[in-house]
């Protein structure tokens, strides 16, 4: 009987779903929240599994993304840059309202995988002091053309502080995402 649920639950499913794995990468500009800071460039690139269930679709994803800002010094006016380099794990849910046209929100993990801090020459790779695991938010809008091909923006924010470096100061990042289903 403990079997029978979970087993009638998921044979519904398989008759109204189907999955399409895909590519996925873009350009992004990151900085940090309450700060001054200037916008930094960056890239993101992954993979994604996309179960549709009608109108609505379920996509987990894992992909690299690079964060981070730059700012001028206030002493000297030099420019300081600070790039974050993450693993992200994405759950979005999507909402086709046309076939062409969807609307994605969903939690985000994001692993911290390196770090790079630059002022006049001087190189940090140090990142002892932020935190390794950051949580937060993804939301955004997707157009899908012929041959699997789909185009997205999305915003990402972080419900994670920076850590002793940036206190009260979280990522947030605005991408452009070209895709590609793989069938």
């Amino acid at each position: 009987m403990k079997y029978f649920l979970p087993l009638i639950i998921f044979s519904i499913l398989s008759l109204e779903s189907f999955g399409q794995a895909g590519i996925r990468a873009g350009m992004s500009s990151g900085n940090f929240t309450n700060s001054n800071y200037k916008a930094m460039l960056g890239i993101h690139g992954g993979v994604y599994y996309r179960a549709e269930l009608g109108f609505i679709s379920i996509e987990p994803g894992v992909q690299f993304a690079q964060r981070g800002s730059k700012r001028n010094d206030g002493q000297t006016g030099k420019v300081i840059t600070e790039r974050l380099n993450y693993v992200d794990a994405p759950l979005l849910f999507r909402i086709n309202f046309l076939p062409e046209v969807h609307l994605f929100v969903g939690p985000q993990a994001s692993f911290l995988i390196s770090r790079k801090y630059e002022f006049e020459g001087d190189v940090d790779t140090n990142s002892e002091a932020f935190p390794k695991t950051e949580f937060g938010g993804v939301g955004g809008i997707g157009v899908s053309f012929p041959y699997g091909v789909n185009f997205q923006v999305s915003f990402d924010i972080a419900k994670t502080d920076l850590g002793d470096y940036y206190p009260d100061k979280r990522n947030k990042v605005l991408k452009l995402s070209l895709a590609f289903d793989l069938y």
